[in-house]
């Protein structure tokens, strides 16, 4: 199946694969691990927080975040020509670090080459799981199941009505998440130039918006996206969420998926 798939064309990721001159890569990188207890307010053990609460990282996600910045710093430095981030603070810090860790490489020769800038998107935001009380916000997956059924997060993910799911959770419903994040994706593909790489920093469900369209997986829930892995999918010229669910623009090339480097 797809996780069969998916370690496969990690593997050949591993090895670099260089962009073709006409397509634009995007590296999308998931913020590294939380730490639930330091958010104000803060959020109780397995506790959803989603778009609502600002968590910080733990000091195991400040490293998984650097171990990213990296690899990405390692197999894509010349190719980066713009760094993207959700506002939040956890995928701010993975931003900084690979904008930072970038300018590190350049400046290998000898000549200093500052960090690039890092535009903050709201769109790139996590879910709105809806206020802590009448949404899903601090509730377990236990609790979730037991106040709205026992489906209540394939329902989530699956979907189809824009703002359906906030009479569910206060918040949002996967199809609003995906519809807020492929429309500013398509803007960093307008952005970029053919044969240019852009980062995207943000979050399990933003990354698993852009990753599963270009699996054309339809339940995000199979897509793994660990903390701090890096995703790069090559995208042809003329894409457009529009176009590709047209069927007027080739497909996108899924170099890899969910590959978390290891820490040192």
């Amino acid at each position: 199946g797809i996780a069969k798939m998916v370690g496969l064309i990690c593997t050949l990721a591993a090895a670099g694969v260089s962009i073709s001159p006409t397509a634009r890569r995007l590296v999308l990188v998931r913020h590294g691990a939380v730490n639930r207890e330091k958010a104000v307010p803060a959020i109780k053990p397995g506790g959803f927080y989603g778009g609502n609460v600002d968590v910080p990282l733990s000091t195991v996600g400040e490293a998984e975040a650097l171990a990213a910045a990296k690899h990405i710093a390692a197999n894509h430095l010349d190719e980066v020509k713009i760094i993207w981030s959700s506002p939040m603070r956890r995928a701010l810090f993975g931003a900084r670090a690979v904008g930072t860790a970038l300018a590190v490489a350049a400046s290998e020769g000898g000549v200093w080459q500052p960090p690039m800038e890092i535009d903050t998107f709201e769109a790139f935001r996590e879910v709105d799981r809806g206020p802590i009380g009448a949404g899903w916000t601090d509730l377990t997956a236990e609790e979730i199941e037991a106040r709205d059924g026992p489906d209540a997060m394939q329902r989530f993910a699956l979907e189809s009505t824009p703002g359906a799911f906030n009479a569910v959770n206060g918040g949002e419903g996967f199809c609003d998440v995906r519809s807020r994040v492929l429309e500013q994706r398509d803007a960093m593909l307008r952005a970029l130039p053919p044969g240019g790489a852009g980062v995207i920093v943000s979050h399990m469900w933003v990354t698993r918006a852009m990753v599963g369209e270009a699996l054309g997986e339809p339940n995000p829930m199979r897509v793994d996206i660990p903390t701090a892995s890096i995703s790069v999918v090559d995208y042809p010229e003329g894409f457009s969420a529009q176009a590709f669910a047209s069927g007027a623009c080739e497909p996108p090339t899924v170099a890899c998926v969910g590959l978390k480097p290891s820490l040192e």
